[in-house]
């Protein structure tokens, strides 16, 4: 026989039900106490783990911004500068304090590009220096096919979490982009680009 308490509506048809399970879990004997009093709208019901029942409300976590860096820049390679390893610094860089030691950092960079011969692939990389030193890549980008030239786009977005220890407060962090090109001898052409390098710091 199945175990439920139902419950007739107050007037008209209809009834409501609370039906127990097949079996409990170590055959256990489950009690659940209801709430004193009714919740507010939106809320919903939680358990306490030992059958206590209450209404709360949802917390949805969020990532709060500490601070917000963008700039715009005008970059070029020309044909001495080709190759991911021989990436050249762009001029386009962003520094920023951190403000607290947990921060977790956003980087979006985004080009378009090109030349108007046929040309190689282009690069896109993101440095990182902290108080002048600890340079070191986060991440980077490549974009063309190899063969033709025209306008080209590319952009990536990079979380940069603290070094061990944490941010430093006092230091300046850097973050810059290097500008380079696919192939080598002849085969570079001089390549211009419009880079967006935008640095979000977050709470987390």
């Amino acid at each position: 026989m199945t175990a439920k308490i139902k419950l007739n509506s107050a007037s008209g048809g209809g009834s409501v039900s609370l039906k127990a399970p097949s079996t409990t879990t170590s055959n256990a004997a489950v009690e659940l106490q209801l709430p004193v009093a009714d919740g507010s709208a939106g809320q919903f019901m939680k358990t306490d783990g030992s059958g206590n029942l209450s209404f709360a409300t949802l917390s949805v976590p969020s990532l709060k911004v500490r601070q917000f860096k963008y700039k715009t820049e005008g970059i070029t390679t020309n044909s001495n500068s080709g190759g991911w390893t021989n990436s050249t610094e762009s001029g386009h860089n962003v520094d920023i304090t951190p403000t607290a030691s947990d921060s977790i950092m956003l980087i979006q960079v985004s080009s378009v590009g090109g030349n108007t011969d046929d040309g190689r692939s282009y690069f896109l990389r993101l440095r990182r220096k902290i108080n002048n030193a600890n340079d070191d890549d986060r991440g980077g980008m490549q974009t063309g096919d190899g063969n033709n030239g025209g306008m080209q786009s590319i952009g990536f977005t990079i979380v940069d979490t603290a070094p061990t220890g944490g941010w430093n407060t006092s230091h300046v962090v850097n973050y810059r982009v290097r500008f380079g090109q696919d192939g080598s001898g002849t085969a570079r052409y001089d390549y211009s680009s419009t880079s967006n390098l935008t640095v979000i710091e977050l709470a987390p």
